[in-house]
């Protein structure tokens, strides 16, 4: 596989991944249930899912 094809996978991964995240915050929030992750200590991090999409948003925006 050449370096192209690898790089478009993990385009086509990565997309995938967004819009199930997507997804996932829609539901939440339609059933108002909170989002829990974790940081880079493995401390949770409860959200709610309007601050989650929030987040989502701002990281979708290109840097300047």
């Amino acid at each position: 596989m050449s370096d192209k094809d690898m790089i478009n996978q993990r385009n086509i991964l990565n997309e995938a991944l967004k819009e199930s995240f997507r997804k996932m915050i829609e539901i939440k929030k339609r059933m108002d249930l909170p989002i829990v992750t974790s940081d880079c200590d493995a401390n949770p991090i409860v959200l709610t899912a309007e601050e989650a999409e929030k987040l989502l948003d701002m990281e979708s925006l290109p840097s300047l």
